[in-house]
């Protein structure tokens, strides 16, 4: 939103043509003045795609190759329409005479920037179809060139690749605020959409099938296919809209947004790029966002660029408990009240504020509520520059404290090595047209397969809760495995490549595969919000995983630094931390960046927390291995033993952290809202208290 001349410019409305005429008209009630027509909300209300279309005239220019050859001729076109708008800005809007001069000033300018739009469209097609792109490379004429886009033959093929996804270009939408000195919005106000630019086929068919996700995956794909035997009308349905989402999943990461192609291609990626391109120089931004804008690898080109040249002005984050801040968006999801500043002398801090977990609370907030970083401390805690989530003031010693500790991928030739990796995809390997690895359909374990596990499939010392992804048969399965190993033996950017120099290609082979023996693996999907985050555990042999519970590879490391890192893993402390950066997923960014004590193999401290993690890990004869070279036992623990275990794991592991009795306190009291945690927090206390005697201060 914007004010100039007087008005009110609008950028964007939603694509809902009812949405728009309603936002006019909810706009005229708030402002009216008695005798004051409806005047021109028309035209600064406007119903359109701005992620499809231009931005600025640069981002134009630069998409026609760059250097002087058009600049000049586009910013001609644009400023053709300077003496109507100009016209326009000095009508009052006062009697029914002015709005209709108003009206004709404002239709003369649209008309004139036609062309202008015209080589908009262009830019933006050949953005789908690069064939339709003209080779200017020779060419010296620059109104001979535009000549040439504007020819009435290409701008038909233009205009038909551009049907299913029609542009909103800016600049010619809202010439005025391009052709001022400081070109831009001075304020941006949105709440833009969040889902992914893809169809799912699952969701879609959950639309007109009500109860399908609820069921099982088995029972789910058998009424699927089954719709799409039956229901011609919506299998085109369907069709329509795949092609759809793929235009603009075509456009978008072809449009020059940084991290579209990293991960899904997100709508909030796209828009966090246009929103910060169409501010004006000290423009304010003012948007509502996920909050994995400011945690998630897709964003982080767009946080360095916040950082380098922005600043914040506010930074709040809401906790969607209950749906108090959006119904129909998950109750654990976070959201984020972001207000940003472009800035030519950017200062250094990050206010940080929330989360805020009802209404209540966020109205009863004030000005001492939140930290406050540096941009420098900020970049030196992950690769990413994500944003933490501390719970209160209080929050940042401990943060600051567990931060002191090098990241799990530290990678140093005298200590471990560990490299998180997926084994197989959920979707890609799905088997399906006599094609792919994983059994869905089958409802128990055909003979001779091996289970596929999923996230759900292991809890926290809790190797197998027997529910499973699917089946594979190790004689398709395991060759499959190999051949990929194989392949990432010759790749730098592999895990599998820093096993190069000890692969052999006699010695090693299907029988040496990582399923083939105890692993371990986590949860890839996970909330900061859940009752745990970083749900690892060591998995049997002979079971297969998907994407959604990556494993640990070990360049270097025996079973004991296993059991170590493990322990660390599924500590409380370690979880806190974590917290503060998973969203909805524990990506590889994130859970690389954990921050590890790496004691040497003599201190007190990490024997037991190997023997402690050994010891649960081990729960019965199928990880008889894993515990011999451990030096523990297998079996079954009792419910007294195995929790009093667990509580002296997470004492043993505030000590190798150095926190103090205040900050483990700290850690519990902040873990999880709502948790009744009194009993184990005394109980780890307990063991606190007694190796404090133990470790030196």
């Amino acid at each position: 939103m914007r004010a100039h001349d007087g008005g009110l410019g609008v950028a964007q409305a939603p694509l809902n043509p009812m949405a728009v005429e309603l936002a006019r008209l909810s706009l005229w009630i708030h402002t009216f003045v008695p005798g004051l027509p409806l005047s021109l909300l028309d035209r600064n209300l406007v119903r359109g795609n701005s992620l499809v279309g231009v931005a600025t005239i640069e981002e134009a220019t630069e998409a026609l190759g760059g250097g002087d050859l058009f600049g000049k001729g586009v910013r001609d076109l644009l400023g053709a329409a300077e003496e109507d708008l100009a016209r326009l800005g000095r009508i009052a809007d006062a009697d029914r005479a002015e709005i209709e001069q108003a009206r004709k000033a404002a239709a003369a300018a649209r008309k004139k920037v036609e062309p202008l739009r015209a080589v908009f469209d262009y830019v933006v097609a050949t953005r789908i179809d690069p064939s339709l792109r003209c080779d200017f490379e020779h060419t010296t004429d620059g109104d001979a060139a535009l000549k040439t886009i504007l020819a009435p033959a290409l701008q038909r093929r233009v205009g038909e690749a551009l049907r299913a996804i029609p542009p909103t270009h800016f600049p010619a939408v809202f010439p005025e605020v391009f052709l001022r000195d400081r070109p831009g919005f001075d304020v941006i106000l949105g709440n833009p959409p969040w889902e992914e630019v893809t169809l799912e086929r699952d969701r879609f068919w959950g639309r007109h099938h009500p109860g399908l996700q609820g069921i099982p995956r088995q029972e789910r794909e058998r009424a699927i296919k089954k719709l799409e035997r039956t229901r011609e009308d919506l299998c085109q349905e369907y069709q329509r809209e795949h092609e759809g989402a793929d235009a603009l999943r075509k456009v978008l990461l072809c449009a020059g947004f940084p991290g579209m192609g990293t991960g899904d291609p997100d709508l909030y990626k796209a828009f966090v790029w246009r929103f910060w391109g169409l501010a004006a120089l000290e423009g304010r931004i003012g948007v509502v966002l996920p909050r994995v804008v400011f945690q998630a690898m897709g964003s982080a080109e767009f946080r360095r660029e916040l950082f380098r040249r922005g600043d914040f002005a506010d930074l709040t984050f809401l906790q969607n408990a209950a749906g108090w801040v959006f119904e129909g968006v998950h109750q654990q999801y976070t959201i984020a009240l972001a207000s940003l500043k472009r800035s030519a002398s950017p200062g250094d801090a990050v206010p940080l504020r929330g989360p805020y977990t009802s209404e209540a609370r966020f109205r009863g907030r004030s000005d001492s509520d939140g930290t406050c970083f540096s941009k420098q401390d900020v970049l030196g805690w992950t690769d990413t520059a994500a944003l933490p989530l501390l719970p209160t003031e209080a929050s940042a010693e401990v943060f600051a404290q567990l931060r002191r500790f090098p990241r799990l991928d530290l990678n140093v030739p005298s200590s471990w090595r560990a490299r998180p990796y997926r084994e197989f995809d959920a979707t890609n390997d799905k088997y399906r047209s006599g094609k792919g690895y994983i059994d869905v359909m089958s409802t128990a374990c055909p003979p001779g397969f091996w289970p596929v596990f999923k996230g759900e499939s292991f809890d926290i010392w809790e190797p197998d809760t027997g529910s499973y992804y699917g089946w594979a048969n190790p004689e398709i399965a395991l060759p499959e495995l190999e051949r990929r190993r194989l392949a990432g033996l010759k790749r730098k950017d592999s895990p599998w490549g820093e096993f190069r120099a000890g692969y052999d290609p006699n010695a090693h082979g299907e029988a040496t595969l990582p399923c083939q023996r105890a692993r371990i693996a986590f949860r890839d999907i996970s909330r900061s919000t859940d009752s745990r985050t970083v749900r690892a555990a060591l998995l049997p042999g002979q079971v297969f995983l998907t994407n959604t519970a990556p494993y640990l590879l070990w360049p270097r490391g025996d079973e004991l630094a296993q059991a170590y890192l493990l322990g660390v893993l599924c500590s409380h402390p370690l979880d806190w931390y974590a917290r503060r950066f998973v969203e909805i997923h524990l990506n590889y960014h994130v859970f690389n960046a954990l921050p590890v004590p790496r004691p040497p193999r003599t201190s007190p401290l990490w024997k037991r927390a190997v023997a402690l993690a050994g010891r649960l890990a081990c729960p019965d004869r199928r990880f008889a291995a894993f515990a011999r070279a451990v030096g523990v036992e297998h079996g079954a623990l009792s419910p007294d033993e195995k929790a009093d275990m667990v509580h002296e794991l997470d004492a043993v592991v505030a000590h190798l952290y150095g926190l103090k009795e205040k900050q483990l306190r700290h850690v519990f009291e902040t873990f999880h809202e709502g948790w009744e945690f009194e009993e184990d927090l005394r109980e780890t206390l307990r063991h606190f208290d007694a190796w404090r005697g133990k470790v030196a201060p």
